[in-house]
């Protein structure tokens, strides 16, 4: 059976009732019913094709994709800002007063764990926001 090209296996289907050939073999009368079903198959269109929300599918996951790159560019935009604003006025503040900006620094370095914590807070809040208004209720 296996060294049949395509036009010998289509002529073998098409000669008739296959279970009372006798020259060929249980194997390749069986191999023969499986090609015969496998031809009947493929000839018989798909039952399913695309769903009607397919378009409208793909669209809103684009949509998303581009929000979630958005996003992070925001995300990213918003901790390069609030760092800027920072040492701006860190920087303006040296050049008022040397004296305050060490005092100010001061500070800083003292309670750098809680501002480390409100700023990752804030950028939390930001993330929990963000994520609740794609969400599909």
């Amino acid at each position: 059976m296996e060294e049949l090209n395509d036009d010998e296996l289509q002529e073998l289907l098409s000669s008739g009732p296959i279970s009372g050939d006798k020259t060929l073999g249980k194997k390749e009368a069986g191999d023969l019913l499986a090609y015969k079903d496998l031809f009947k198959a493929l000839d018989t269109e798909p039952g399913q094709g695309l769903p009607f929300s397919f378009a409208s599918d793909v669209r809103r996951k684009l949509q998303e994709r581009f929000n979630r790159k958005s996003d992070i560019l925001f995300n990213i935009l918003a901790v390069t800002i609030f760092m800027l604003s920072m040492l701006l006025g860190y920087g303006l503040l040296q050049l008022i007063s040397q004296t305050t900006a060490d005092l100010v620094l001061h500070v800083v370095l003292k309670f750098k764990w809680v501002l480390l914590l409100v700023v990752c807070l804030f950028f939390c809040i930001l993330g929990i926001d963000q994520r609740l208004a794609k969400r599909e209720y």
